[in-house]
């Protein structure tokens, strides 16, 4: 809470005035986050012409966002309350916000002949899986590294559905 007010330059009386509860403020401040993080993907994606570059741009947008100081206020704050059914509810439908981008950017490939067909849906689980599981590697490694190990997770992905090319042949 503290770092919320220095953030905001506000008095914690200051902010509980606009908010009910503290659970309604880190809500409301999820929410806000993860519109933020929406808005940058969006801004930064059409410097991304295949699939494939947009996967390692999410991955290397992923990591950028780690040192977000928001971003582990959350996690602190999530993982230490007991959450009703609304409140849960109401940060799994944040959660799966970015869904929407990764079968977008798994169907562009697909069409384009990048990837090989495949279920979509099942495919966007197992990215956001990787990307959000490699982020408890903040509390570990450093920035570096864990770029890295982001890319490298892209890279076993891509070798498992990316569409390859045969090669050709002296009989060809």
């Amino acid at each position: 809470m503290e770092e919320i007010c220095a953030v905001n330059n506000r008095s914690k009386g200051s902010i509980y005035y606009h908010f009910k509860s503290k659970e309604e403020l880190f809500m409301f401040l999820i929410k806000l986050n993860n519109e933020e993080w929406m808005d940058s993907w969006l801004a930064k994606e059409s410097q991304y012409e295949t699939a494939v570059e947009k996967l390692y741009g999410l991955a290397d947008h992923y990591v950028d966002d780690l040192a977000n100081p928001l971003n582990h206020a959350i996690h602190e704050f999530v993982s230490g309350q007991v959450v009703s059914q609304e409140m849960l509810d109401e940060m799994l439908a944040l959660i799966r916000i970015p869904y929407i981008t990764y079968e977008k950017i798994i169907l562009q490939g697909i069409e384009r002949g990048e990837l090989k067909p495949d279920e979509t849906q099942d495919l966007m689980y197992v990215i956001s899986g990787l990307f959000n599981g490699l982020s408890t590697l903040y509390y570990e490694k450093d920035l570096k590294e864990i770029r890295r190990l982001y890319r490298k997770g892209v890279d076993s992905i891509l070798k498992g559905i990316q569409r390859v090319e045969p090669r050709k042949t002296m009989k060809d």
